[in-house]
């Protein structure tokens, strides 16, 4: 497999024409954007049809609650040979959060590159006729965060701030007089010029000016909303004989403006139409869940308003999680900006009535209502073609999953599940004089795991690898193979799971999520397991320091040695 690279992409101030020669080239040529909610739908438009557009958009206020997951995410492409733009307003490293994921890249081994955009610290008064430096006034510019002056332990020098010629504060204008007062208190002048610029080089810009003794109030008369920035200094005079300057930029056919998280109601409408994700989101619109969200709730607390079991309300819940649609953080679960302004029946811009007509043309619900109401039912036999599919991802998965082991010559490996032939291949290729036993208790509609016949030999084995275990495992019987697999271990052996349905830190991607829910509501196999629940069996049964790492197609892979050791930490992230 190809190795796949990050690109991280300033988008500049948002107008497509703005952007660099090579942004519009990656964005034609790459497999995955990952965006935001300043990015607007003429840059998107530039990317081609087949890319995976990955709205990753945080909602206002609650700027930390997705960047874990953006970090995993870019990662988790990159690692199945994609290349991915990350594409970001203005610079990315400018206030960005570029340099976190710049890092966190560099730390996984992963190849990444930065394309600079114009940031809107200079964009912004530039598009006003605001210079930010000039020969007769402005030797010196500051660029300021607007959110760190709501907090008590500043960490800013506003003493210094105030003696700067020119001072850019982004992201201010909930703080825009709090702003002014300081620098007020620390003896900037009150008749200092300042000016609000929202929607900078697009054709309904709208800018605001005054002093610093009245932008505040001048900013909430004009109704000024974010995205917008406050500049400040004796430049900001240059407004009034610069603003005149003519500007041919490509208008849109409506003339107005959207900094929506784009293309929001295509995106909808395409999960509307398309198997699981159409039932997920029809069952939510049909109960009016996204109504009942714009506070966080906890899955318990929700199953009890709708008469739901908990379980499965957490399942629904995770995959619209996992299709954008909503958030979930410390107090629960909540909506998105899109499912807040499309998706409540009481929304202004509701899109509910089309997104369930389409929703109900292309798919039914009755059995995600079953399941929703009596939770995971009993193991059901498994078929020829669920036996073909597992067999298949770990065919696929085999030489990977080998690939990342540290074992010793002498051991010897035991399989259990799928992919006999392809990890006998994969082992003996990389140590020839290994000894290699599988066996397959999921066969034959897991005859063997009613049997009690798990594990047909004691051992010792040196490396237990279980292969499509949460695939084909009912309730209650996944603990139970961990278990057997655990006691046939040598001193030091190596414990190894290979998964689709084991998030990794971040949510899966949709259709994992997804084709979890669907198993669960058809076939009644088991519980998705997460790594918390994982790290809990594993500790009690004598395992110290999970290690994951993220695989092709979705699946995740899982290391663990007895507490008296720790798997080596290149081989992965410690769960």
């Amino acid at each position: 497999m190809r190795r796949g690279k990050v690109y991280l992409v300033g988008a500049g101030p948002g107008h497509p024409e703005l952007l660099t020669l090579k942004a519009a080239q990656l964005l034609k040529t790459c497999d995955v954007v990952v965006y935001d909610r300043l990015i607007q739908e003429e840059v998107l438009a530039l990317a081609k049809p087949s890319a995976e557009r990955i709205y990753m958009g945080k909602p206002l206020g609650r700027h930390d609650s997705r960047q874990d997951e953006i970090h995993e995410i870019l990662v988790a492409k990159a690692r199945e040979g994609k290349t991915v733009v990350r594409l970001k307003g203005g610079d990315p490293f400018v206030f960005g959060r570029g340099g976190e994921e710049a890092e966190y890249l560099a730390e996984h081994d992963v190849p990444f590159e930065v394309i600079p955009g114009v940031s809107s610290a200079l964009a912004a008064p530039m598009s006003a006729g605001i210079a930010v430096t000039h020969r007769a006034n402005a030797s010196s510019v500051s660029i300021v965060t607007g959110h760190e002056a709501k907090e008590d332990a500043s960490r800013l020098d506003w003493a210094a701030l105030a003696k700067m010629d020119t001072l850019v504060f982004l992201m201010g204008v909930k703080n825009c007089g709090k702003i002014a007062a300081r620098l007020i208190q620390h003896g900037r002048d009150p008749q200092t010029p300042a000016a609000m610029v929202q929607m900078a080089f697009w054709h309904d810009e709208h800018v605001v000016t005054g002093t610093l003794q009245t932008i505040e109030a001048r900013v909430k008369e004009a109704g000024i909303a974010p995205p917008a920035t406050l500049v400040i200094g004796e430049t900001v005079r240059l407004h009034d004989k610069l603003k005149r300057s003519d500007r041919d930029l490509r208008r849109r056919p409506d003339e107005t403006h959207r900094f929506d998280p784009a293309p929001v109601p295509d995106q909808l409408f395409r999960i509307a139409v398309g198997g699981m994700g159409s039932e997920v989101l029809g069952f939510g619109l049909e109960c009016r869940l996204f109504d009942r969200l714009e506070d966080g709730r906890e899955a318990r607390s929700l199953a009890a308003d709708f008469g739901w079991d908990a379980q499965a309300a957490g399942e629904i819940l995770e995959s619209l999680v996992s299709l954008g649609l909503l958030e979930k953080s410390g107090d629960g679960y909540r909506n998105l900006e899109l499912a807040s302004r499309y998706l409540r029946a009481d929304s202004p811009q509701s899109l509910r009535p089309m997104l369930l007509e389409q929703a109900r043309q292309c798919a039914v619900w009755e059995d995600l209502q079953t399941y929703a109401t009596r939770g995971p039912g009993g193991h059901l036999p498994e078929d020829a073609c669920h036996a073909e599919a597992c067999e298949s991802l770990a065919r696929f998965a085999a030489p990977a999953v080998v690939d990342k082991l540290n074992l010793p010559e002498s051991s010897s490996v035991l399989l259990l599940g799928w992919g006999g032939a392809a990890y006998k291949s994969a082992v003996s290729n990389r140590w020839p004089g290994i000894r290699f036993e599988h066996h397959n208790p999921f066969e034959a509609g897991g005859a063997d795991l009613k049997s009690g016949a798990v594990i047909p030999s004691p051992g010792p084995y040196g490396a237990v690898i279980l292969s499509g275990l949460l695939a084909s495992c009912g309730p209650g019987e996944v603990r139970r193979v961990l278990e057997e697999a655990s006691g046939v271990l040598e001193a030091g052996g190596r414990l190894v799971l290979h998964d689709s349905f084991l998030p990794t830190g971040a949510l899966p991607p949709p259709e994992v999520v997804l084709g979890t829910l669907a198993r669960r509501t058809a076939r009644g196999s088991c519980r998705g397991w997460s790594l918390e629940r994982l790290r809990s069996t594993l500790e009690a049964l004598g395992f110290d320091h999970p290690v994951t790492s993220a695989m092709p197609a979705g699946a995740v892979l899982v290391q663990a040695l007895p507490a008296a050791r720790a798997v080596p930490a290149a081989a992965g992230r410690t769960v």
